[in-house]
């Protein structure tokens, strides 16, 4: 898929010219762009370089980025495509209703890049849109971009814009497998989501959300949970909404309002079946470990070669739960992927996957690898 992925600090603006130029010679049919969020990005200042470039540009900030196995917060990941890719950019998803060009995906796509910004509304919409529409056992792969400290920061460009509350999603003709898992386990019966506003968790089983997390916690943990410091303990115990297939999409609780709700990153449905689940370290470096054979194993069995690239979309809370072990996280990747296999990609807010035979799904504290030429 990406015939050439190269790192450039961002520490001067006039970097940006011969690093943009490097990922467009060879023919290349796009470029993709992740940002570190403490990059000194000036898109106003960028903006008419990009608007001289004959191909797509686009791409997000993000909290770390990762090039070559190691974390960055400042620095940008560039990917040029070899094979043709088309985006479609939506920059207000609030008010999507569902709508995309006939003619955005082609008979020749094989993966879906989808980039969106954090704390927006429509994300589940998307994701389902794009599933009905374009579902043809293709992959699709992407993450939420956006800061935790500038909540309101503009977050996804394009060559036309810079913008907040939408989505940038890219129709690659090249296959990426991917490899999805989180290693979380549970540790409380299951419960009903009995009234949810968007990413708001009113109740839980018809009680207060706050009050009834707070007591499994408590048990498990033995200390006292309040709403202050509650990211500390919480990023240990995420809920998990249960799906027919057994499988468990974790949702990281962020924050506790003054009614005894609880507030999400990403929306949740009502209705959902849910459990805690508990953090180990070891498991959540294994559960990547998992992920990395997953997608090289999927890779292999459909192209019939070894996979040279890895793009990874690890999630933020993961890394701040690992601390020093997020080290660990990526080694283990590289030993499962190969040591040919080169190591890039990003931390998120919210990853999006699916691995091109299940539904796409949005998740928190999760890993997603997507493995390509």
């Amino acid at each position: 898929m990406f015939q050439k992925v190269k790192f450039y600090d961002g520490r001067e603006p006039e970097g940006w010219q011969p690093f943009l130029k490097e990922l467009s010679n060879d023919n290349a049919k796009g470029i993709l762009l992740f940002v570190g969020e403490e990059t000194p990005f000036d898109y106003k200042q960028l903006q008419p370089l990009l608007k001289t470039m004959d191909i797509e540009v686009w791409g997000g900030i993000f909290p770390e980025v990762i090039y070559d196995g190691s974390l960055y917060t400042q620095g940008v990941v560039g990917c040029a495509f070899k094979s043709p890719v088309s985006i479609e950019v939506i920059k207000d998803l609030s008010t999507f209703k569902g709508d995309f060009p006939e003619d955005f995906v082609s008979k020749n796509t094989r993966t879906l890049l989808i980039f969106t910004s954090a704390y927006t509304d429509n994300i589940p919409l998307l994701i389902e849109t794009l599933y009905e529409k374009f579902f043809r056992e293709m992959a699709f792969i992407g993450g939420s971009a956006g800061s935790v400290i500038n909540v309101d920061r503009p977050s996804l460009f394009s060559r036309d814009c810079i913008f907040a509350g939408g989505a940038i999603i890219a129709a690659a003709q090249d296959f990426m497998s991917v490899g999805i898992n989180h290693g979380c386990q549970p540790i409380s019966d299951p419960a009903i989501a009995s009234s949810v506003n968007k990413n708001i968790l009113k109740s839980i089983n018809w009680g207060p959300a706050f009050e009834y997390y707070k007591n499994i916690v408590e048990q498990d943990a033995g200390i006292k949970l309040t709403a202050d410091g509650f990211l500390d303990v919480a990023k240990s115990y995420p809920l998990g909404i249960l799906k027919y297939d057994t499988e468990i999409i974790l949702r990281v609780p962020i924050s506790v309002n003054e009614d005894n709700s609880l507030v999400f990153a990403s929306e949740m449905p009502e209705n959902s079946v849910l459990v805690v689940t508990k953090a180990h370290p070891d498991k959540l470096i294994a559960a990547a470990g998992i992920a990395a054979e997953q997608a090289k194993i999927a890779f292999e069995s459909k192209k019939k070669i070894a996979p040279g690239k890895a793009l990874i979309v690890d999630c933020l809370v993961r890394a701040l739960f690992l601390e020093d072990k997020i080290n660990d996280e990526l080694n283990i990747i590289a030993n499962k992927a190969g040591s040919d296999v080169f190591l890039f990609g990003l931390l998120s807010l919210g990853e999006i996957a699916s691995t091109g035979d299940t539904y796409i799904e949005l998740y928190n504290k999760t890993i997603v690898i997507g493995m390509g030429e």
